[in-house]
This record gives structure tokens, sequence and C-alpha cells, in this order.
């Protein structure tokens, strides 16, 4: 199949993150099962000449008032799209949705061509509850008329699905479930990782020789649990004061948690990286004898509705997973098999269950094969993109 995926928000100066990684992994699931995708959006973010890309920029109109260019962006869209419709022919157009863009939609109704919108949240809710929004009402009537109008909808989670069932009264067989992937060629078990160790420098190999590392990847941000994970260190190094914590990202609560391990005096016993190069993470993690994902359901009471990209990245490197048992997290990891699933927001259960895990090599052997054996059956790109084809030939 021939197709056009539209990347429509403003990311500016950006090129690293979970959208990225997702954008490009599903792109190399479509290459990989030998369909053809042209990929646009409003700046280049991938290695020139990885993908077939067009670029569509955004309209530079009051930069200090995010909403406006974003409205503005669907007449530009409007410009460039039929043409490229009629240069590449494609048998679908597929758009990554963002806020107050509609007008793919109208477009692939004007051309006879099939719809399918990548939704990974209602941008109205999250904005309502979590960050600024100017224009409510326009926002929510731009979802409306773009979520009724796509053919179908793909959601990375059942809980998201349920929610925009709820908040738009769509109907649910036009929803379909596809959970985040893995690159299982880069994020794999055939890493050397005495040969990274070495190439360390030499004051983090001196911290980390001999011990038992911890790790963990992630944005700093309320669901992530950061806080949480912060307060075991101090319960675990309590019982095994062998173990090393190694917390990969930045965010927001960064200073929340260098306060907890100041307070506690545990900063012997945690190295905070900050972000690295996505290229570095699977390096990082091939240290690691157990990977961390302490995720705590959303600040509002509402039920996590992510599918964390890092989860099905630790699955692909072999090792022992501790995770919450929280929305999605819980139906992908199944306790004792492929991970640990442990109580949410309770560092005192995260910390037994890694000092557990410390104790038992074999059952770590045993689910980190198990974890990268479900990464590479269902969780890779390649299941990802199948997962879309196979909504497109049901059309």
């Amino acid at each position: 199949m021939k197709s056009i995926f539209l990347r429509t928000d403003f990311f500016g100066h950006l090129n690293t993150g979970g959208s990225f990684s997702h954008i490009g992994g599903f792109l190399d699931g479509m290459k990989e099962l030998g369909h053809s995708m042209t990929f646009t959006a409003s700046a280049e973010c991938y290695p020139s000449g990885k993908y077939d890309f067009r670029h569509i920029p955004y309209p530079f109109l009051y930069k200090n008032f995010p909403e406006i260019p974003c409205l503005a962006y669907n007449n530009t869209l409007q410009k460039h799209i039929p043409s490229l419709i009629r240069e590449i022919q494609p048998d679908f157009l597929y758009q990554r949705h963002s806020e107050f863009i509609y007008t793919p939609s109208k477009i692939a109704k004007q051309h006879s061509l099939p719809f399918i919108l990548e939704a990974n949240n209602s941008e109205w809710w999250w904005k309502k509850n979590w960050a600024n929004l100017f224009f409510d009402d326009i926002l929510r009537r731009c979802e409306d008329v773009h979520f009724h109008a796509a053919d179908a909808i793909m959601v990375v989670s059942e809980v998201l699905k349920q929610d925009l069932v709820r908040l738009f009264d769509l109907p649910p067989e036009k929803i379909h479930v596809n959970p985040n992937g893995v690159d299982i060629h880069t994020f794999t078990t055939d890493i050397d990782s005495n040969a990274f160790f070495n190439s360390l420098p030499a004051e983090l190999q001196q911290r980390w020789e001999g011990k038992t590392l911890c790790g963990f990847v992630g944005t700093f941000g309320e669901w992530h649990g950061v806080e949480v994970l912060a307060h075991s260190v101090v319960h675990t190094i309590r019982e095994n004061p062998n173990i090393h914590f190694m917390l990969i990202g930045d965010g927001k609560l960064r200073g929340n948690v260098e306060k907890i391990i100041a307070e506690n005096n545990m900063q012997h016993n945690i190295t905070l990286l900050g972000t690295v190069t996505h290229h570095l993470v699977p390096a990082y993690l091939s240290l690691c004898q157990i990977l961390l994902s302490p995720h705590t359901e959303n600040t509002d009471g509402t039920v996590f509705f992510g599918s964390p990209t890092k989860l099905f990245e630790y699955m692909g490197m072999g090792k022992a997973i501790i995770a919450s048992a929280v929305g999605q997290i819980a139906d992908i990891i199944k306790d004792g098999h492929n991970g640990v699933l442990v109580k949410q927001r309770d560092p005192v259960d995260l910390a037994h269950a890694i000092i557990r895990l410390t104790q038992e090599h074999e059952l770590c052997q045993t689910l980190g094969k198990n974890a990268r054996h479900d990464a590479v059956t269902t969780y890779s790109w390649k299941h990802n993109a199948q997962r879309v084809i196979d909504v497109v030939n049901s059309l």
C-alpha cells in the first residue's frame, strides 16, 4: 500500500521524545512490511533521506499565542495536501492527532480516501485539565468534528478508547486499540554491555562497579512515579546497600527527586544521568539487572490511559521489569511471567520487589526472557503497523 502520514503539531526545534520514537518506529514498521509511506511535518525531525519527507511549514503567526498558528495550519494543509495526493496517489491518509487540526478528514473525503486518525489523547481534555487553554469551545468542536469524520481511530489503550467514547459519543467499533511498540533491533539482548561499560568515564565506572543496577527511563512528570521511585531508594538501600539506581531523563519533578535523595543522604546510591541521546539509551539499559516503570494513575484520579513506549523498550532488552499495576501496564505485564507488578504510589512495595529480584537471579532471567519473547512476537513496530493495515483492509 501507499499512504501519507501527516504529523500536524508544531514541535519547533525538538527532535527527541516519545512522539518521535513512536512515529519513527511506526514508519519503520510500515517499511518492514513492504508498504510505502510519505511523511509530512512542519520540520524535518529524522536524518535526511531516511523517509520520503515533505515539508509543510507552520505559519509563524502570533508565536506567543500558540493556538492561533495551529488553527491557521488547517489552511496550510488544505493548500498542500491535495497536490501531494495527486502526486502520491495513496491508498489512505493517516494523521497523528494534534490540537485544533480538523482539515485532513475533510480532504480525505474530498478525494474518496480512507482516513485513519491516531489519537494518543483528547487534546481538549488534556489541556483543559493539565495545561492552558484559551479557545476551549473551538478545540472541543474541532475534535468532535474530526473524531466523527474519521473512518477509524487508532488509540494506544482500552482506557483511552472508553474515554473517547464517553467524551465524544463515538461508536466503539470505529476505535481500535493499538499499543505502542519497540524497535527490537535497537532495544535488544545483543548489546556488548562490557565494552560500553569500559567506554564510560572513570567516575561512572567506579560508582557502578560491582553494583546491582536498577534502571529507569522517562520524563520526570507526575504520572511517571519518579517521586515514588526516589522514596523507594531509601527503603531499598537500607536492606541492600549494594544496589544502585540509574535514572535517565529530566523534567519538572527532577528538583523534587533531588530533594528527597538529599534529605535521606542517598546521593551515592543513585545516578541522575539527565537527558541521554536516544541511541545510547539501550546501551545504558544493558548495564542494568532490573528496569523500573513505577507509573501512577493521573493526578486528577482518572485512570492512566497511556501506553508507555519505555515499557516495550524494557521488554526488548530482555531484562526483569518491575511495573505499577495501572491502566494498560497491568495488561501487558503479566505478574510472574514477563515482569513483576507492584502497587502504585507504594515505595515500600516497590522496594520489596527490587530486593526480591536481586536475590532471585534465575527468576530475573526467566522474566527477561519472556519479556523479550513478547516484544518480538507481539509488540514490535512491525506488529503495530500491521494492526493499522488490518484496520484499513477492514474498511
